[in-house]
Protein backbone atom coordinates (compact mmCIF):
# COMPACT_ATOMS: atom_id res chain seq x y z
CA UNK A 1 0.00 0.00 0.00
CA UNK A 2 1.22 3.51 -0.99
CA UNK A 3 1.66 6.62 1.33
CA UNK A 4 -1.08 7.95 -1.46
CA UNK A 5 -3.50 5.04 -0.37
CA UNK A 6 -2.82 5.58 3.42
CA UNK A 7 -3.78 9.16 2.75
CA UNK A 8 -6.89 8.65 1.26
CA UNK A 9 -8.24 6.45 4.12
CA UNK A 10 -7.33 8.66 6.72
CA UNK A 11 -9.34 10.95 4.37
CA UNK A 12 -12.16 9.49 4.87
CA UNK A 13 -12.31 8.16 7.99
CA UNK A 14 -14.97 10.26 10.41
CA UNK A 15 -14.96 10.99 13.81
CA UNK A 16 -17.95 9.70 16.62
CA UNK A 17 -19.40 13.36 16.17
CA UNK A 18 -19.35 13.38 12.62
CA UNK A 19 -21.11 9.83 12.71
CA UNK A 20 -23.71 11.19 15.42
CA UNK A 21 -24.89 14.38 12.52
CA UNK A 22 -25.20 12.06 10.00
CA UNK A 23 -26.86 9.97 11.55
CA UNK A 24 -29.40 12.34 13.12
CA UNK A 25 -29.68 14.00 9.76
CA UNK A 26 -30.77 10.70 7.83
CA UNK A 27 -33.24 10.65 11.19
CA UNK A 28 -34.90 14.08 10.39
CA UNK A 29 -34.65 12.72 6.87
CA UNK A 30 -36.90 9.88 7.78
CA UNK A 31 -39.13 11.87 9.73
CA UNK A 32 -40.01 14.32 7.30
CA UNK A 33 -41.10 11.65 4.88
CA UNK A 34 -43.45 10.14 7.57
CA UNK A 35 -44.70 13.75 8.36
CA UNK A 36 -45.21 13.94 4.37
CA UNK A 37 -47.07 10.72 4.21
CA UNK A 38 -49.37 12.28 7.08
CA UNK A 39 -49.86 15.67 5.28
CA UNK A 40 -50.87 13.67 2.39
CA UNK A 41 -53.16 11.78 4.27
CA UNK A 42 -55.35 14.76 5.27
CA UNK A 43 -57.73 16.46 3.82
CA UNK A 44 -58.68 20.19 4.62
CA UNK A 45 -62.64 21.06 3.44
CA UNK A 46 -63.99 24.40 4.23
CA UNK A 47 -67.94 24.67 4.64
CA UNK A 48 -68.91 28.54 3.62
CA UNK A 49 -72.07 29.95 2.34
CA UNK A 50 -74.52 32.58 3.65
CA UNK A 51 -76.05 32.58 6.93
CA UNK A 52 -79.01 29.90 6.66
CA UNK A 53 -77.89 28.09 3.95
CA UNK A 54 -77.71 24.46 5.90
CA UNK A 55 -74.23 24.42 5.77
CA UNK A 56 -74.10 23.04 9.06
CA UNK A 57 -76.48 20.92 8.37
CA UNK A 58 -73.92 19.59 5.89
CA UNK A 59 -71.49 18.97 8.45
CA UNK A 60 -74.22 17.03 10.95
CA UNK A 61 -74.57 14.85 7.56
CA UNK A 62 -70.87 14.18 7.72
CA UNK A 63 -70.85 13.11 11.51
CA UNK A 64 -73.86 10.90 10.50
CA UNK A 65 -72.35 9.10 7.52
CA UNK A 66 -68.77 8.97 8.24
CA UNK A 67 -68.77 9.32 11.84
CA UNK A 68 -70.27 8.60 15.21
CA UNK A 69 -73.32 9.95 14.56
CA UNK A 70 -74.59 11.16 18.07
CA UNK A 71 -74.84 9.86 21.39
CA UNK A 72 -78.10 9.40 23.61
CA UNK A 73 -76.28 11.51 26.04
CA UNK A 74 -75.89 14.30 23.48
CA UNK A 75 -79.38 14.18 22.16
CA UNK A 76 -80.90 14.07 25.70
CA UNK A 77 -79.16 16.95 26.68
CA UNK A 78 -77.27 19.00 23.82
CA UNK A 79 -80.05 18.56 21.07
CA UNK A 80 -83.58 18.40 23.14
CA UNK A 81 -83.57 21.76 24.87
CA UNK A 82 -81.58 23.09 21.02
CA UNK A 83 -85.71 21.77 19.84
CA UNK A 84 -87.27 22.83 22.15
CA UNK A 85 -85.88 26.57 21.73
CA UNK A 86 -86.21 26.07 18.20
CA UNK A 87 -90.00 25.43 17.84
CA UNK A 88 -90.68 28.16 20.49
CA UNK A 89 -88.90 30.45 18.84
CA UNK A 90 -90.30 29.65 15.10
CA UNK A 91 -93.88 30.03 16.32
CA UNK A 92 -92.90 33.19 18.12
CA UNK A 93 -91.66 34.94 15.31
CA UNK A 94 -94.73 33.61 13.20
CA UNK A 95 -96.69 35.46 16.03
CA UNK A 96 -94.86 38.45 15.64
CA UNK A 97 -95.29 38.63 12.15
CA UNK A 98 -99.39 38.10 12.26
CA UNK A 99 -99.13 41.19 14.33
CA UNK A 100 -96.93 43.17 12.25
CA UNK A 101 -98.38 42.22 9.26
CA UNK A 102 -102.43 43.29 10.16
CA UNK A 103 -103.21 39.66 10.30
CA UNK A 104 -104.33 39.36 14.36
CA UNK A 105 -108.11 39.91 13.22
CA UNK A 106 -107.46 36.24 11.13
CA UNK A 107 -106.37 34.43 14.31
CA UNK A 108 -109.52 32.84 15.76
CA UNK A 109 -108.03 31.01 18.25
CA UNK A 110 -107.48 34.56 20.51
CA UNK A 111 -107.10 32.50 23.96
CA UNK A 112 -104.16 30.30 22.42
CA UNK A 113 -102.53 33.43 21.11
CA UNK A 114 -102.80 35.43 24.41
CA UNK A 115 -101.67 32.49 25.98
CA UNK A 116 -98.50 31.96 23.97
CA UNK A 117 -97.86 36.17 23.46
CA UNK A 118 -98.36 36.85 27.36
CA UNK A 119 -96.21 33.88 28.75
CA UNK A 120 -93.35 35.93 30.47
CA UNK A 121 -90.91 32.90 29.99
CA UNK A 122 -91.10 33.39 25.90
CA UNK A 123 -91.48 37.53 25.77
CA UNK A 124 -89.62 38.26 29.10
CA UNK A 125 -86.45 40.02 28.99
CA UNK A 126 -87.46 42.42 26.03
CA UNK A 127 -88.14 39.39 23.83
CA UNK A 128 -84.40 38.32 23.19
CA UNK A 129 -84.19 35.09 24.66
CA UNK A 130 -85.72 32.19 25.83
CA UNK A 131 -86.09 31.46 29.69
CA UNK A 132 -84.36 28.62 31.23
CA UNK A 133 -86.94 25.47 31.15
CA UNK A 134 -89.09 26.51 28.91
CA UNK A 135 -90.52 23.26 27.71
CA UNK A 136 -92.73 22.03 24.56
CA UNK A 137 -94.62 20.00 27.43
CA UNK A 138 -95.68 23.05 28.63
CA UNK A 139 -96.38 25.23 25.52
CA UNK A 140 -96.42 22.71 23.24
CA UNK A 141 -100.51 22.13 23.37
CA UNK A 142 -100.89 25.85 22.91
CA UNK A 143 -98.44 25.70 19.67
CA UNK A 144 -100.12 23.25 18.09
CA UNK A 145 -103.72 25.34 18.47
CA UNK A 146 -101.86 28.22 17.05
CA UNK A 147 -100.66 25.93 13.80
CA UNK A 148 -103.98 24.73 12.77
CA UNK A 149 -104.90 28.63 13.28
CA UNK A 150 -106.26 30.40 9.79
CA UNK A 151 -104.38 33.63 11.09
CA UNK A 152 -101.08 31.58 12.03
CA UNK A 153 -101.56 30.74 8.52
CA UNK A 154 -101.82 33.18 6.85
CA UNK A 155 -98.78 34.60 8.62
CA UNK A 156 -97.04 31.77 7.26
CA UNK A 157 -98.08 31.97 3.91
CA UNK A 158 -95.87 35.32 4.05
CA UNK A 159 -92.73 34.11 6.01
CA UNK A 160 -90.67 35.46 2.92
CA UNK A 161 -91.75 39.02 4.22
CA UNK A 162 -90.02 37.96 8.13
CA UNK A 163 -87.40 35.94 9.30
CA UNK A 164 -88.34 32.56 10.55
CA UNK A 165 -86.56 28.65 9.03
CA UNK A 166 -88.93 27.56 6.78
CA UNK A 167 -87.56 23.66 7.01
CA UNK A 168 -89.02 24.27 10.69
CA UNK A 169 -92.38 23.37 9.58
CA UNK A 170 -91.80 19.86 9.94
CA UNK A 171 -91.56 20.40 13.84
CA UNK A 172 -95.25 22.03 13.68
CA UNK A 173 -96.09 18.64 12.34
CA UNK A 174 -94.89 16.49 14.28
CA UNK A 175 -95.63 18.66 17.15
CA UNK A 176 -97.60 15.61 18.78
CA UNK A 177 -94.96 13.56 19.16
CA UNK A 178 -92.15 16.80 20.44
CA UNK A 179 -94.29 17.68 22.80
CA UNK A 180 -94.39 14.15 25.38
CA UNK A 181 -92.52 14.37 27.70
CA UNK A 182 -88.89 12.82 27.76
CA UNK A 183 -88.77 12.85 23.96
CA UNK A 184 -85.78 12.22 22.92
CA UNK A 185 -84.69 13.50 19.04
CA UNK A 186 -84.56 11.44 16.57
CA UNK A 187 -81.90 12.18 13.45
CA UNK A 188 -84.07 13.61 11.39
CA UNK A 189 -85.02 16.14 14.31
CA UNK A 190 -81.26 17.30 15.08
CA UNK A 191 -80.72 17.86 11.35
CA UNK A 192 -83.25 20.17 11.03
CA UNK A 193 -82.36 22.10 14.39
CA UNK A 194 -81.22 25.56 13.98
CA UNK A 195 -77.67 26.03 15.45
CA UNK A 196 -75.92 29.12 14.44
CA UNK A 197 -72.21 28.65 13.90
CA UNK A 198 -70.30 31.50 15.68
CA UNK A 199 -66.65 31.89 14.87
CA UNK A 200 -65.23 28.63 13.23
CA UNK A 201 -65.90 25.39 14.14
CA UNK A 202 -63.27 22.41 13.58
CA UNK A 203 -64.33 18.97 12.97
CA UNK A 204 -61.97 15.80 12.35
CA UNK A 205 -63.28 12.55 10.90
CA UNK A 206 -61.17 10.04 10.05
CA UNK A 207 -62.66 8.52 6.53
CA UNK A 208 -61.56 5.39 5.21
CA UNK A 209 -58.05 6.18 7.11
CA UNK A 210 -57.71 9.57 5.86
CA UNK A 211 -58.10 12.73 7.97
CA UNK A 212 -60.51 15.23 7.33
CA UNK A 213 -60.24 18.15 8.82
CA UNK A 214 -63.75 19.83 8.11
CA UNK A 215 -64.07 23.81 8.94
CA UNK A 216 -67.59 25.26 9.56
CA UNK A 217 -67.68 29.28 9.73
CA UNK A 218 -70.71 31.77 10.68
CA UNK A 219 -72.17 32.64 7.58
CA UNK A 220 -73.46 35.96 8.88
CA UNK A 221 -71.88 39.19 7.10
CA UNK A 222 -69.81 39.63 10.84
CA UNK A 223 -68.75 36.09 10.90
CA UNK A 224 -66.93 36.37 7.38
CA UNK A 225 -63.92 38.00 8.02
CA UNK A 226 -63.13 35.25 9.97
CA UNK A 227 -63.09 33.00 6.81
CA UNK A 228 -59.53 34.55 6.54
CA UNK A 229 -58.26 32.13 8.80
CA UNK A 230 -58.92 28.50 7.31
CA UNK A 231 -57.70 29.08 3.49
CA UNK A 232 -54.30 28.14 3.60
CA UNK A 233 -54.31 24.82 1.61
CA UNK A 234 -57.44 24.11 1.39
CA UNK A 235 -58.44 21.15 -0.31
CA UNK A 236 -61.36 21.78 -1.46
CA UNK A 237 -64.54 24.40 -0.47
CA UNK A 238 -67.94 23.14 0.09
CA UNK A 239 -69.95 26.24 -0.55
CA UNK A 240 -73.67 26.15 0.53
CA UNK A 241 -76.69 28.33 -1.08
CA UNK A 242 -80.67 27.82 -0.02
CA UNK A 243 -82.52 27.37 -3.43
CA UNK A 244 -85.40 28.01 -1.42
CA UNK A 245 -84.55 31.51 -0.12
CA UNK A 246 -84.89 33.31 -3.74
CA UNK A 247 -87.68 35.04 -2.39
CA UNK A 248 -86.68 35.61 1.05
CA UNK A 249 -84.36 38.71 2.73
CA UNK A 250 -81.19 38.89 4.63
CA UNK A 251 -81.65 38.69 8.99
CA UNK A 252 -79.29 41.38 8.95
CA UNK A 253 -80.39 43.41 6.40
CA UNK A 254 -84.05 43.49 5.57
CA UNK A 255 -83.33 45.43 1.70
CA UNK A 256 -80.99 42.63 0.43
CA UNK A 257 -82.33 39.32 -1.85
CA UNK A 258 -80.72 36.47 0.35
CA UNK A 259 -80.08 34.63 -3.11
CA UNK A 260 -78.49 37.48 -4.38
CA UNK A 261 -76.49 37.85 -1.33
CA UNK A 262 -75.14 34.21 -1.98
CA UNK A 263 -74.53 34.59 -5.48
CA UNK A 264 -72.34 37.46 -4.97
CA UNK A 265 -70.44 35.61 -1.85
CA UNK A 266 -70.30 32.48 -4.24
CA UNK A 267 -68.02 35.32 -7.02
CA UNK A 268 -65.96 36.54 -4.51
CA UNK A 269 -64.86 33.20 -3.59
CA UNK A 270 -64.18 31.32 -7.12
CA UNK A 271 -62.51 34.38 -8.12
CA UNK A 272 -60.01 34.61 -5.20
CA UNK A 273 -56.43 33.56 -5.75
CA UNK A 274 -57.11 31.47 -1.85
CA UNK A 275 -58.58 29.39 -4.00
CA UNK A 276 -57.00 28.79 -7.23
CA UNK A 277 -55.41 25.25 -6.42
CA UNK A 278 -58.98 24.30 -4.85
CA UNK A 279 -61.98 22.36 -6.19
CA UNK A 280 -65.23 24.45 -5.44
CA UNK A 281 -68.13 22.69 -4.90
CA UNK A 282 -71.45 24.08 -5.19
CA UNK A 283 -74.41 22.38 -3.24
CA UNK A 284 -77.66 24.24 -4.11
CA UNK A 285 -79.54 23.09 -0.87
CA UNK A 286 -83.26 22.61 0.45
CA UNK A 287 -84.06 21.31 -2.89
CA UNK A 288 -87.29 19.98 -1.03
CA UNK A 289 -88.77 23.46 0.28
CA UNK A 290 -87.90 25.19 -3.28
CA UNK A 291 -89.99 22.40 -4.81
CA UNK A 292 -92.71 23.40 -2.45
CA UNK A 293 -92.47 26.48 -2.66
CA UNK A 294 -92.65 26.53 -6.73
CA UNK A 295 -96.04 24.90 -6.40
CA UNK A 296 -97.30 28.69 -4.52
CA UNK A 297 -95.22 31.10 -6.05
CA UNK A 298 -93.78 31.70 -9.42
CA UNK A 299 -89.93 32.73 -9.64
CA UNK A 300 -90.58 35.72 -11.85
CA UNK A 301 -92.77 37.47 -9.30
CA UNK A 302 -89.65 37.91 -7.36
CA UNK A 303 -88.01 41.52 -8.79
CA UNK A 304 -84.63 40.15 -8.78
CA UNK A 305 -85.75 37.54 -10.86
CA UNK A 306 -87.85 38.97 -13.61
CA UNK A 307 -86.36 37.18 -16.24
CA UNK A 308 -86.73 33.89 -15.47
CA UNK A 309 -89.09 32.45 -18.10
CA UNK A 310 -89.55 29.11 -17.00
CA UNK A 311 -93.11 27.63 -16.51
CA UNK A 312 -94.91 28.56 -13.20
CA UNK A 313 -97.05 25.80 -11.42
CA UNK A 314 -98.23 28.37 -8.44
CA UNK A 315 -101.39 28.58 -10.67
CA UNK A 316 -102.12 24.81 -10.64
CA UNK A 317 -105.00 23.46 -8.41
CA UNK A 318 -104.35 22.10 -5.48
CA UNK A 319 -104.76 18.13 -5.23
CA UNK A 320 -107.00 16.85 -2.64
CA UNK A 321 -105.81 15.34 -0.08
CA UNK A 322 -104.96 11.56 -1.34
CA UNK A 323 -105.47 12.49 -4.89
CA UNK A 324 -102.44 10.97 -7.17
CA UNK A 325 -101.12 13.66 -9.71
CA UNK A 326 -101.74 12.76 -13.45
CA UNK A 327 -98.76 12.28 -15.72
CA UNK A 328 -99.18 15.60 -17.37
CA UNK A 329 -99.11 17.25 -14.16
CA UNK A 330 -96.46 15.51 -12.08
CA UNK A 331 -94.11 16.35 -15.83
CA UNK A 332 -94.97 19.66 -15.57
CA UNK A 333 -93.50 19.70 -12.01
CA UNK A 334 -90.35 18.16 -13.13
CA UNK A 335 -90.33 20.45 -15.87
CA UNK A 336 -90.59 23.76 -13.50
CA UNK A 337 -88.02 21.74 -10.70
CA UNK A 338 -85.65 21.60 -13.61
CA UNK A 339 -85.79 24.66 -14.99
CA UNK A 340 -85.74 26.43 -11.45
CA UNK A 341 -82.63 24.86 -10.49
CA UNK A 342 -80.65 25.58 -14.00
CA UNK A 343 -81.79 28.86 -13.56
CA UNK A 344 -79.94 29.46 -10.51
CA UNK A 345 -77.43 27.19 -11.39
CA UNK A 346 -76.40 29.50 -14.48
CA UNK A 347 -76.45 32.61 -11.96
CA UNK A 348 -73.60 31.16 -9.96
CA UNK A 349 -71.72 29.68 -12.32
CA UNK A 350 -71.80 32.48 -15.26
CA UNK A 351 -69.21 35.33 -13.32
CA UNK A 352 -70.25 38.99 -14.07
CA UNK A 353 -67.84 40.92 -16.14
CA UNK A 354 -65.83 42.59 -13.64
CA UNK A 355 -64.92 39.37 -12.15
CA UNK A 356 -64.29 37.06 -15.61
CA UNK A 357 -60.93 37.49 -15.98
CA UNK A 358 -59.72 37.34 -12.00
CA UNK A 359 -57.42 34.73 -11.40
CA UNK A 360 -59.43 31.46 -9.36
CA UNK A 361 -60.24 28.14 -9.09
CA UNK A 362 -60.98 26.70 -12.43
CA UNK A 363 -62.63 23.67 -10.83
CA UNK A 364 -66.07 23.82 -9.90
CA UNK A 365 -69.16 20.84 -9.04
CA UNK A 366 -72.72 21.85 -8.45
CA UNK A 367 -74.94 19.29 -6.98
CA UNK A 368 -78.50 20.29 -6.51
CA UNK A 369 -78.77 18.99 -2.48
CA UNK A 370 -81.58 18.00 0.36
CA UNK A 371 -78.80 18.30 3.68
CA UNK A 372 -81.45 17.06 5.64
CA UNK A 373 -82.53 14.18 4.02
CA UNK A 374 -79.28 11.26 4.55
CA UNK A 375 -79.80 9.20 1.69
CA UNK A 376 -79.46 12.34 -1.14
CA UNK A 377 -76.55 13.73 1.53
CA UNK A 378 -74.63 9.98 1.29
CA UNK A 379 -74.98 10.13 -2.48
CA UNK A 380 -74.03 13.01 -3.05
CA UNK A 381 -70.57 13.43 -0.45
CA UNK A 382 -69.67 10.16 -1.56
CA UNK A 383 -69.70 11.22 -5.04
CA UNK A 384 -67.61 14.60 -4.08
CA UNK A 385 -64.65 12.04 -3.61
CA UNK A 386 -64.01 12.36 -7.51
CA UNK A 387 -62.87 16.33 -6.33
CA UNK A 388 -60.16 15.17 -3.97
CA UNK A 389 -58.55 12.66 -5.64
CA UNK A 390 -58.12 15.88 -8.67
CA UNK A 391 -56.03 17.53 -6.07
CA UNK A 392 -53.86 13.83 -6.44
CA UNK A 393 -53.99 14.18 -2.72
CA UNK A 394 -55.76 10.79 -1.68
CA UNK A 395 -56.68 7.29 -3.08
CA UNK A 396 -59.94 7.34 -1.50
CA UNK A 397 -62.37 9.62 0.43
CA UNK A 398 -65.90 10.39 0.99
CA UNK A 399 -66.85 6.86 0.66
CA UNK A 400 -68.79 5.51 3.69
Amino acid sequence: MTSGDKMGLCATRMTEPQRLAIEKSREIDRQNQVDHQVNMAQVKLLLLGAGESGKTTVLKQMQIIYGKGFSEHELKTLWAPRLNENVITAMKAICEAATDLGLEDQIQDKAAFEQFTGNDAIYGMGGSSLADGVSLVEVGPVIKALWEDPGIQAAWARRSEYQVIESHVRYFENIDQLMQPNYLPTQDDVLLCRSRTMGIVETTLDIDSNEFHIFDVGGQRNERRKWIHCFDEVTAVIFVAALSEFDQVLFEDSRQNRMVEAIDIFHEQVTSSWFKNSAMILFLNKSDLFLEKLQKKAINMVPEWSDYDGPDISQLNPLVEGEIPSPDRKALIDEAFARGTQYFRTKFEQLPPAKASAEGTTDIFCHVTCATNTQNARGILNGCKEMILKRSLLDSGFYA
